[in-house]
């Protein structure tokens, strides 16, 4: 058994350590959710109140005067806006141990059906790395953007984190379609064909293994 799995172990033991990130990281979020919440709340409060002092200062009397009326009604939509960004940080935090055990579990089987075929040792080896670099990374860029989500807003806490975000998704992209692939190629018999088997191990009429 150990044979088997020692081409993809390196990336079984990434997908583990991400289960037990999960675990972890769910266990920091239920003791110290009020902290995190009202840390948050305090984040939109002083926010606020500084965009409140820039528009005074930006508009002379006779303008204030004017739209005095008007102005009640954005404040209140902002008040409102900022308790969705509250929210919305703390979703995004949750995200990170929700990725974290989804994709370890994930990684996990298709590391070990990996295992199953034919697929050359060093293919194999570099999809345990793929995905297991992957399951890391992805839930790690949904917590940074989590604490970002209300000093710079959803949009530009999403666009900051997308150098690791988008390579992260990528590789687990990529190694899921490499699966389908492999497998395809194998239930169809195509592997043999000789534009695909320099990637498996082919087992040749006298026993020997191309």
């Amino acid at each position: 058994m150990y044979n088997l799995i020692a081409p993809v172990r390196h990336g079984l033991l990434l997908a583990v350590t991400a289960l037990i990130l999960g675990i972890m990281w769910a266990g920091y979020l239920a003791t110290h959710h009020e902290q995190l919440h009202s840390g948050f709340e305090k984040q939109e409060t002083a926010l606020k109140a500084g965009e409140m002092i820039r528009h005074a200062h930006g508009q002379d009397k006779a303008l204030h005067a004017n739209s005095e009326h008007a102005d009640d009604a954005p404040a209140e939509a902002s008040h409102q806006h900022s308790r969705n960004l509250a929210m919305d940080a703390m979703q995004r935090l949750m995200r990170g141990h929700i990725h974290w055990m989804g994709l370890g579990i994930l990684s996990a089987v298709m590391l070990l059906i990996v295992t199953l075929t034919s697929l050359k040792t060093g293919w194999k080896k570099t999809l345990g790395w793929t995905f297991g670099i992957g399951t890391l990374a992805y839930p790690v860029a949904w917590i940074v953007m989590g604490f970002r989500t209300v000093v710079m807003g959803p949009e530009a806490a999403e666009a900051s984190v997308m150098w690791l975000f988008g390579p992260a998704a990528g590789l687990l992209l990529a190694s899921l379609i490499a699966v389908f692939v492999i497998l395809l190629l194998e239930i169809t018999g195509w592997y043999t064909n000789t534009v695909f088997s320099r990637f498996f191990e082919i087992m040749q009429p006298s026993g020997e293994i191309k």
